[in-house]
């Protein structure tokens, strides 16, 4: 086997590494509790083995203005929604969204899913190692 092989074989070996070690961490979700719906939240690790991020978006409508909040955060399980709720006169209704991989409960779309930027790596690794193998 020449070097080249042996290089690649080590490349890729340590790619799976990394990403099986960065997946044993626990899933990662967006946690914070009514702020802004275009406001950005931390993260954090899911502290349940099975757990849900999920994200929850609640528009209260008060006469004519209409408002929206939003909390991201880790659960066992993923929460129905609910229409209309209304609270002491006020109008509340609240949409949920529930998924499973690191980081997916943001309001707003990010750069992507860590499985994404690992493909595009691998991919990357996979087209210069054939270029300098041929």
């Amino acid at each position: 086997m020449n070097s080249s092989h042996v290089m690649t074989s080590c490349v890729l070996i340590l790619l799976v590494a990394l990403l099986c070690a960065e997946r044993a961490q626990g899933l990662k979700c967006y946690n914070c509790l009514a702020v802004p719906y275009e406001t950005s939240c931390a993260s954090a690790t899911c502290p349940y083995s099975d757990g849900f991020c999920v994200t929850q978006v609640a528009e209260v409508v008060v006469g004519s203005h209409t408002s929206k909040v939003k909390n991201s955060m880790c659960l066992p399980i993923c929460p129905s929604d609910q229409e209309n709720v209304e609270i002491l006169g006020t109008t509340v209704k609240v949409k949920n969204s529930c998924c499973k991989t690191d980081l997916c409960n943001a309001a707003v779309p990010t750069g992507g899913s860590t499985w994404t930027m690992a493909g595009v790596l691998l991919f990357s690794l996979g087209s210069i190692l054939l270029q300098t193998l041929l």
